[in-house]
Parts: C-alpha cells; structure tokens; sequence
C-alpha cells in the first residue's frame, strides 16, 4: 500500500512538472523504491550549483516558506502525541501537493529540486504510517533535516 501512495504521489510530481526529462526521472523514482536505503540517502545527491545556489521561482520559494512555517509551528507547539504527528504530516501533505501542482520550473534547478523534494515526500508519507510516538519522532526529525536544506541549496 505504501508503495502505491508513493507511486501515486511522484506521478503527481512528474505530470504537474511538465518537464520533458520525467521519463528519465521516473525511471529513477521505481529504482529508488526498490532500494529505499539509496532513495533515503537522496539529499546525498543534492548539490550546489557550481558552488552556488540553484534558482527556485518565486511559488516554489513560496511554497517552501510556507512548510518551514508549518514545521516551526509544530515545533513550537507542545503536543507531541501520536495524533499530533500523523496531522503534521497532513498538513505537511497538503503543502507539497500545492507545490506539485504550482511547479512550473524546468531545467537542471528543477531536477534538483527534485533530488531535494523526493527524499522530503517519502518520509512524510511514512509519518502518516506511523504506529508509535518514537517512530513518528524520528521520521518527523528527518522530515525537519531535509525541509532546512532547500535555503542551502535554494534561493
């Protein structure tokens, strides 16, 4: 079932992105899932530029403040139960499909920010799969790494 979810979420990415590389991407995605140790190592991929930033447009830059606002806010927040984390992950959800279905980037700045976003979907859809509150912490941990590396790599 997870992989369905996951099929169905980078498929979204690919068709939303309207990029003539997705082919070739969807081919990495299904070696990706076969592998889950090398598509949890993703944000190994990324780099910068020639030593400088990739350029996001404007609604993805938008996009991202907003899930890093999200993810401040859980932070800030007191509850941490089981509960708490799977609607963070909802919530998180909900801003990537916006994402997804504003992307209108191309070129090599969109394939990493591809390389960025994949590694961030996954484990937001094994956050919403979690069955403990120890779990759902680390996943949420990782989930908070990946989301804090797109200003590194991204302006």
């Amino acid at each position: 079932m997870k992989k369905i979810v996951i099929i169905i979420l980078f498929s979204s990415i690919l068709w939303a992105c309207n990029h003539e590389k997705h082919s070739d991407h969807n081919a990495n995605l299904n070696t990706s899932e076969k592998d889950s140790d090398q598509h949890e190592s993703k944000s190994i991929d990324l780099t910068l530029n020639n030593g400088a930033k990739w350029k996001a447009d404007s609604t993805t830059n938008k996009n991202v403040k907003s899930l890093l606002i999200s993810i401040q806010s859980f932070n800030d927040g007191a509850d941490k139960s089981l509960l708490a984390y799977k609607n963070i992950a909802m919530g998180l959800q909900g801003g990537l499909n916006k994402m997804i279905s504003e992307c209108k980037m191309q070129g090599a700045d969109h394939e990493a920010l591809h390389r960025w976003l994949e590694p961030l979907i996954e484990q937001v859809s094994k956050l919403k799969n979690a069955a403990t509150v120890a779990d759902a912490a680390q996943l949420y941990a990782a989930i908070q790494n990946q989301a804090n590396l797109y200003n590194q790599y991204f302006k």
